[in-house]
C-alpha cells in the first residue's frame, strides 16, 4: 500500500469484525438495508424502480407488513441472470440485471453517511489499546475503523496493491501499523471495468468525491469507475484480481495467529465462504489457536453457531463498546 515496503509484522492476534461493531455508529445492518430503501424519503430513478418490483412481485409479503429479507432479494435476482431466466415478461434480463446493478449501486450510496462519520471514538480507544502487529480482518463496507487507524498511524496497510491512492491526508508512509483485510471490500475502494486499475481515497475529503453528483473517472482511460462491495447474497462473487489475492493473503496470515476474537459477527450461512476460509485456515494452524466470540447475547445461540464449526471457544457477553472499554 505504501511507496515504502511494509515491514513483515508477525500477527499473533487476529480480530474478525462483522456489522455488530458499526451498529453504535449508525450503520444499518444487513437486515435493515430493505426497510431503509423503502422507506427513505428521496427521488431517486433507481429507488422508484427497486419499491416497484419489491411491491409487486412480493405483494402477497407486504400485505402481512413483512419485508423479505435484502439477501433472498439479491440471492433471487442472482439466480435468475445466472440461469438466464425472465421473472415474467416485464422483469426480462435486461431489466433483471439492470435492478441488479442499481441495487448495488443503492447499498453503496446508502453506507455514505459512513464516509463523513464522526463518532469514531471506540474505534479510536480500539485501536489505541492494540498493538501495531494486530491483524484485522473486516467484513464491514464502511470505514470507521480506516479512519482510526489512519489517525495513529498516519498509514494503512489493506494488504493488497493500489495503482493509484487519493489522499487529502499528510500521509507519513509508516511502517509499523496494523494490517486491515477487507473481505467484502470497502466504500472507499472504485476499480476501472475497462483497465482493471484498483484505486483507493483515503480521508473524508477524498471519499466525498465518490458520493458526488459528478462521476469518478479512470486516471489512464477515462473509463467510470465502479465501486468494490461485495454483496450480501448466496452468489457472492470473489473473482476480481485484487479481492481474490486478498483473501489469499488472509488464509496466510490466519494459518499463523494465537488467537482469532471475533467480534459483531453472527457467522451466518450466507457468507459460506468466510467460513471455508476460517475453518480451513484454523484446521491447518500449528498453534491451535484461541478463538474467542464476543456477542451480547445472553442466549447460547451464537456462541453454538461457533462452536459447532471451531468446538471449544471463550464466549464473552459484551457489546464491542463494553469489549473495548475492558481491554
Amino acid at each position: 500500500m505504501t511507496k515504502k515496503t511494509m515491514i513483515k509484522l508477525h500477527h499473533d492476534h487476529a480480530y474478525l469484525l462483522g456489522a455488530g461493531t458499526s451498529i453504535s455508529a449508525g450503520i444499518p445492518l444487513t437486515k435493515q438495508f430493505l426497510p431503509k430503501l423503502m422507506e427513505e424519503e428521496r427521488f431517486d430513478k433507481r429507488l422508484k424502480g427497486l419499491r416497484a418490483f419489491i411491491k409487486d412481485f412480493f405483494a402477497e409479503s407486504l400485505k402481512l407488513k413483512i419485508y423479505p429479507k435484502f439477501e433472498q432479494v439479491l440471492s433471487l435476482l442472482d439466480i435468475a441472470i445466472s440461469e438466464d431466466h425472465y421473472l415474467s415478461t416485464t422483469y426480462h434480463h435486461k431489466y433483471l440485471r439492470q435492478l441488479r446493478s442499481d441495487l448495488d449501486y443503492l447499498t453503496w450510496k446508502m453506507l455514505e453517511q459512513s464516509s463523513t462519520q464522526n463518532n469514531f471514538n471506540v474505534f479510536n480507544s480500539f485501536i489505541e489499546k492494540t498493538p501495531a502487529s494486530t491483524l484485522f480482518l473486516s467484513l464491514n463496507y464502511d470505514t470507521l475503523i480506516d479512519h482510526s487507524i489512519l489517525r495513529k498511524y498516519q498509514n494503512i496497510n489493506y494488504g493488497i496493491n493500489f495503482s493509484k491512492i487519493y489522499s487529502s491526508l499528510d500521509l507519513s508512509y509508516n511502517e509499523l501499523c496494523p494490517s486491515l483485510i477487507k473481505l467484502h471490500g470497502s466504500i472507499n475502494w472504485l476499480f476501472c471495468p475497462n483497465c482493471q486499475t484498483f484505486y483507493c481515497y483515503l480521508g473524508n475529503q477524498e471519499i466525498k468525491k465518490i458520493f458526488s453528483n459528478s462521476p469518478e473517472v479512470c486516471h489512464y482511460d477515462q473509463s467510470y469507475l465502479k465501486g468494490i462491495l461485495i454483496s450480501p447474497t448466496w452468489q457472492k462473487n470473489y473473482n476480481l484480481a485484487p479481492i481474490s489475492l486478498m483473501w489469499i493473503k488472509a488464509s496466510k496470515l490466519l494459518r499463523d495467529v494465537k488467537k482469532i476474537t471475533f467480534v459483531g459477527y453472527s457467522l451466518s450461512d450466507i457468507d459460506m465462504k468466510v467460513i471455508y476460509l476460517l475453518k480451513r485456515s484454523i484446521f491447518n494452524n500449528r498453534h491451535n489457536p484461541v478463538i474467542e466470540v464476543v456477542d451480547p447475547d445472553s442466549s447460547e445461540k451464537v456462541f453454538d453457531r461457533y462452536r459447532r464449526i471451531f468446538g471449544e471457544i471463550t464466549p464473552i457477553r459484551k457489546t464491542f463498546e463494553e469489549f473495548v472499554k475492558d481491554i
